[in-house]
């Protein structure tokens, strides 16, 4: 899963911008921030259970519904935000940043707490 997300970032910065309408009910820069370090903090602790990739999917599925039940969204809005943000580099490149600077954070404080 990580490097699925390490593969869309990389997309991200050679994909050209899109004239792509703005979706309707597309998240925030803000939200999607937030959403998307649920996220990956999610696939962390599927990924740390050690369980048959099927097994796992099936958790992860169960963590990523509780997260959009958490932040009031379903998976259809989650979806094309990403994809949108995804193919306008301008702006998806702030919130993959701020993903990945806010993961290293809880990093650090959770290694420092050790």
């Amino acid at each position: 899963m990580k490097k699925l997300f390490l593969l869309a970032v990389s997309c991200l910065f050679f994909t050209c911008g899109s004239n792509e309408e703005v979706p309707e009910g597309l998240l925030t820069k803000e939200e999607m921030v937030k959403v998307m370090i649920d996220i990956r903090v999610a696939e962390g602790q599927v990924t740390h259970l050690l369980l048959p990739q099927d097994s796992a999917e099936k958790v992860f599925k169960v963590l990523e519904k509780r997260i959009f039940e958490k932040h009031s969204i379903d998976t259809v809005a989650y979806k094309s935000s990403y994809q949108y943000y995804l193919l306008n580099p301008e702006l998806g490149g702030e919130i993959f940043s701020n993903v990945l600077d806010s993961l290293n954070i809880m990093k650090e404080r959770v290694t420092n707490d050790r």
